[in-house]
């Protein structure tokens, strides 16, 4: 069973830094650096202005710190044939998972100890926790995330249950009442649960060495659901095989297409615009950018960063929109249209622009809260305007070009 878990593993890995190689680009590392500076930045100016305890500083850290131990879970790497190929060594696969556990708790752990290590700061501001508070709750989440991991074994053998009541339920009610309890009282609660609750888990999941009783169903569906979402967040950077998105029907949003014409020469411009708002992956990716963009130049008060953050994520919502023509162009059935393809690439060219001026159109008005009608304000709305005419007018059709060819 080690052996298969180490041949699957080493596979699962070549194939992760094939997409992380291709994600990890020049444009995505600008933008990513870029990002945590600006998001350093306000944070920083944050920090400054409080001066005492806040009255909602211990609700939030316990909310921030109660989603955070929610991250991650087991990486089994099972595959539909196992429950029929492997059945006979059911019983041996506690080995298995044992590894697989073991290989899938250093990320939860990194990124609870990372979300803990960042937050100390307004952990001590806001929430009056002193340093040793703050070191004993994050041991203590620590200890409960690996639990969590043991809950995961006991969910694939269907024993996760304590009482009527579904042991995972029960975990994160302990958790919460732990947060709370260290928080306002005495934080090596914290610490003194988790140990014990975590030996008590522990004692259940050896049980499993010669139970036997492995779901297999549950334990392969969880699995391609893991991986599918871990595909679907590639998918945004690059073609992935097997990742379709979802599509859903908006009727609400008919109203959108009335302006464009029933007429021959706007049959992609039709077809385009439709198909990105049924799309729910681009129109999801558009959303979830521009939000976040307007939620950053409201809240940055520096000209510099703010006029980075504006010309950044213009640019990379309209670089996210390349794959959606290239997927349409992917469709054999569209070629029956008798539209030649320098018209394709000008109406969606013309979409790109609408999206884009409805991401800038929003950005304005967030600057303009944050900056006035001030100078700054002009230089950076006029900044993303030259931006938007860019990536739409220069890059964007060079770039199309070549998904025809």
């Amino acid at each position: 069973m080690l052996q298969l878990w180490n041949e699957r593993l080493r596979r699962h890995q070549l194939n992760q830094f094939k997409y992380l190689r291709l994600i990890f680009n020049d444009n995505f590392v600008l933008a990513f650096i870029v990002l945590i500076g600006a998001l350093g930045f306000w944070y920083s100016n944050l920090l400054g202005t409080i001066h005492q305890q806040l009255t909602f500083g211990k609700p939030i850290v316990i909310v921030l710190l109660f989603l955070v131990v929610q991250a991650g879970g087991i990486a089994t790497l099972l595959e539909e044939p196992d429950s029929t190929f492997l059945l006979v060594k059911e019983k041996e696969f506690y080995k298995y998972f044992r590894a697989a556990k073991n290989y899938s708790s250093f990320l939860p752990v990194v990124t609870v100890a990372l979300a803990n290590f960042l937050l100390s700061a307004f952990a001590s501001r806001g929430a009056g926790l002193h340093i040793l508070d703050i070191v004993l709750i994050a041991i203590g989440l620590i200890v409960f995330k690996l639990g969590f991991l043991n809950i995961n074994l006991l969910e694939l053998y269907g024993q996760a249950k304590i009482g009527s009541l579904g042991m995972r339920l029960v975990s994160n009610l302990i958790v919460l009442v732990s947060l709370i309890l260290s928080t306002y009282l005495f934080s090596a609660v914290m610490i003194i649960v988790a140990v014990v609750y975590y030996f008590f888990l522990n004692a259940r999941v050896k049980t499993l060495e010669t139970s036997g009783q492995l779901q297999w169903d549950y334990a392969i569906e969880t699995e391609n659901q893991r991986m599918f979402r871990v595909k679907r967040f590639y998918n945004l950077f690059t073609d992935v095989p097997g990742v379709t998105s979802k599509i859903k029907r908006r009727k609400w949003l008919d109203w959108v297409f009335k302006p464009i014409k029933e007429v021959s020469g706007n049959t992609y411009l039709y077809l385009f615009a439709r198909g990105f708002v049924r799309n729910n992956e681009y129109i999801g990716l558009f959303l979830r950018l521009t939000i976040i963009q307007a939620i950053m130049l409201a809240l940055i008060d520096n000209f510099y960063i703010s006029l980075i953050v504006e010309m950044l994520f213009i640019y990379l919502v309209g670089f996210q929109l390349k794959p959606y023509f290239k997927e349409v162009m992917q469709n054999l059935m569209q070629r029956l249209y008798p539209i030649s393809g320098k018209t394709k690439i000008a109406d969606f060219t013309k979409l790109s622009t609408i999206i884009l001026a409805i991401q800038w159109v929003i950005s304005a008005l967030a600057i303009l809260y944050k900056f006035g009608f001030s100078m700054n304000s002009l230089i950076i709305i006029v900044a993303g305007l030259a931006v938007l005419i860019f990536v739409n007018y220069f890059y964007m059709p060079r770039q199309l070009k070549k998904y025809l060819d």
